[in-house]
């Protein structure tokens, strides 16, 4: 499996019949500052991973994303991806999506 979807690939994803469950992981200053995000997307705080990871339902393909794409989500999906989870991060985050006219 990829690490990695774009924008395009996540509305197609989405739009299907068994849609990624996507979670937001914008650290806490970037998401109080603009709390708008992919519809249907749950914030969970980054730095909270292990608190929040054991929640995620077996089996299920997750979506992380945070402002660019960079470091954060990047992380965060190594982190899940170790754990068994199958994990992508969206490539440009938050910004690509917003940019593609969500």
């Amino acid at each position: 499996m990829d690490k990695t979807l774009t924008p395009d690939q996540l509305r197609q994803e989405l739009a299907s019949a068994a849609p990624p469950l996507v979670i937001d992981v914008r650290r806490a200053d970037d998401h109080e500052s603009d709390p708008q995000g992919i519809p249907g997307a749950q914030w969970r705080a980054p730095v909270l991973l292990e608190d929040w990871a054991g929640g995620i339902p077996a089996g299920a393909e997750v979506v992380v994303y945070c402002v660019r794409g960079g470091s954060v989500s990047q992380g965060v999906q190594a982190a899940l991806a170790a754990r068994g989870v199958k994990a992508r991060y969206l490539a440009g985050g938050l910004a690509a999506w917003s940019a593609g006219g969500a």
